[in-house]
Formats: structure tokens, sequence, C-alpha cells
């Protein structure tokens, strides 16, 4: 019975956790990039 327990602990716990930390990792990345992608794009637009 210990099984099925740990199963449903982890699924309403340990997955939704991971998921936010996940996409809270990959936007931070994103925004690093992209705003590095642009900063140069606008350094080299004519002025």
């Amino acid at each position: 019975m210990i099984g099925p327990i740990l199963i449903v602990i982890t699924m309403v716990l340990a997955l939704p956790i991971a998921t936010m930390l996940g996409g809270a990792a990959w936007s931070a990345l994103m925004g690093q990039v992209l705003a590095d992608d642009a900063d140069l794009r606008h350094a080299d637009a004519p002025k």
C-alpha cells in the first residue's frame, strides 16, 4: 500500500513544483537570450 501512496504524493506535490521551476528557468533563459539578441540588433541599426 505504500507504493500507491508514494506515487500519489509525487504526482500531487513534486511534479507541479518541478513543472513550475522548469518553466521559470526556461523563461529566464529565453528572456536573457532574446534581450541580448535585441541589444545586438539595436546596436547594428542605422541611427
